[in-house]
């Protein structure tokens, strides 16, 4: 899992704060359990996963004060060891593993070289996250089977949608276990429709961005008999918004005891984010920075918009009790996540 989903869409400082609790405490998880070399591995997908099993968990998560990546910076709040981390830790080591097993098939030269050296040096870690996966219960042999018969079925040159079934698949077991791990497991159907909805995406957007590359290589590509961008669009968009679709309603049903908003923002605002990228026919950096002067104004907009006497619900100030009274004397929140004002983006990352 890496790359698809971007960073949550924080409407505040205190969603913001969760989310570097969860990437951070994922990383510092990740060098303690598989070595410093690990930390690297930290990845929004992975978070992602941290975030569903924290949000479903019947007891918060535990936390602690600690760095993350500097040693000399000032201690902040990460998550503690926890079976969940401990399972999205080694599922992200098998997935930088998976990841170079696709390199050596698909790739030459010095880059299958590389990847052969380095798949080499993991032997250990990935057979300890592998031990740790099998302690847990993780099917991990009906996985391997999932992304092993991927190129079987690539070589038949199927659809967009056969094509992705073993991704969706793998990526199905993946997040539906996380309802063991956490304890809630009645939720496993409901996390497995996400699961596989996500590794659809992950497989059509892959598809998507490599199509060019794949031409000019005489590689397989499931867009490939469609040689227009308009023809590429129009065989993937459908599937793609009815998947995200899927998810939303999902997620909706989902017995999740915290943090549902932020999930929401990562999962499917995420997903969304990358459709748009498809719709617009570009890759991920396809979408235009904005300037240097866009970006002045909105910074000075959101520092000042907590006293100019309004609720900012187009910002949502993140300074806790900086409003000034508005007419009648009552006062206007502008940090809607601190549990005591008007809650103007729907908030719950308490």
């Amino acid at each position: 899992m890496f790359g698809f989903l971007p960073g949550a869409s924080a409407c505040c400082q205190q969603s913001a704060a969760v989310y570097r609790a969860h990437f951070c405490g994922l990383g510092t998880s990740l060098h303690e359990r598989h070595g410093a070399w690990a930390r690297w591995l930290v990845n929004r997908d992975s978070t992602l996963l941290t975030l569903l099993g924290s949000a479903l968990a019947p007891c918060s998560p535990p936390t602690r004060l600690a760095t993350c990546c500097n040693r000399f910076a000032m201690p902040r709040l990460l998550l503690d060891d926890s079976s969940v981390m401990q399972y999205v830790s080694a599922v992200t080591v098998c997935g930088l593993s998976a990841k170079l097993d696709d390199e050596i098939e698909d790739e030459a030269g010095w880059r299958r070289r590389a990847a052969r050296l380095l798949s080499r040096c993991l032997d250990e870690p990935v057979s300890d996250a592998l031990g740790l996966l099998h302690g847990m219960g993780f099917p991990v042999q009906q996985v391997r089977a999932h992304l092993a018969g991927q190129k079987s079925v690539e070589i038949q040159g199927q659809n967009l949608a056969r094509c992705a079934r073993p991704t969706s698949a793998a990526y199905g077991e993946i997040v539906s276990h996380l309802a063991y791990v956490a304890g809630v497991p009645q939720a496993r159907d409901g996390l497995r429709e996400i699961g596989e909805s996500l590794g659809f995406l992950v497989y059509a957007r892959d598809a998507w961005d490599d199509w060019a590359r794949d031409k000019r290589r005489g590689q397989f590509n499931p867009l490939q008999a469609f040689p227009q961008l308009m023809g590429r669009r129009e065989a993937v968009l459908p599937s793609m918004r009815a998947a995200v679709e899927r998810m939303r309603a999902v997620l909706a049903a989902l017995p999740l005891r915290r943090h549902r908003d932020l999930v929401a923002s990562v999962l499917v605002g995420g997903a969304e984010q990358r459709l748009a990228q498809v719709a617009d026919g570009g890759g991920f950096e396809s979408r235009p920075r904005p300037s240097l002067e866009k970006a002045k104004d909105r910074s000075k907009q959101q520092r000042t918009s907590c006293w100019d006497g309004c609720c900012d619900c187009g910002h949502c100030c993140d300074v806790i009790q900086c409003c000034k009274p508005g007419k009648g004397g009552s006062h206007l929140d502008c940090n809607p996540c601190d549990g005591d004002g008007c809650g103007c983006c729907g908030c719950d990352c308490t």
